[in-house]
């Protein structure tokens, strides 16, 4: 029967493993996850608007009124498709279907 071999390590060597680890993990979802979906997901106010077949106004009045989701960077307004159509799944009446 062989002897096990054991090692010792610092809580600061416990730490830069997790680390590493973790920056490795990060890595590999990064590379799984394809940019082109994530730029699909993101949607303007004018783009948003047609999926739901509403005004642009009306969907500015549903932001403000927290309705719906939406992501703001400084002046700029974005939607994503997925939450949109997840929110119009609870709420179908969000929705005005065209013909």
């Amino acid at each position: 029967m062989s002897n096990p071999i054991l090692y010792g390590f610092t809580k600061q060597d416990l730490e830069k493993t997790v680390e590493l680890v973790i920056n490795r993990i990060r890595k590999t979802e990064i590379i799984q996850n394809s940019p082109n979906s994530q730029a699909e997901d993101r949607l303007t106010q004018k783009e948003a608007a047609e999926l739901l077949g509403i005004t642009v106004q009306c969907l500015i009045q549903w932001k403000k009124k927290k309705l719906i989701p939406f992501y703001q960077i400084g002046r700029s307004v974005f939607y994503s498709k997925k939450e949109l159509l997840a929110q119009a799944r609870k709420n179908p009446s969000l929705v005005k279907f065209t013909k």
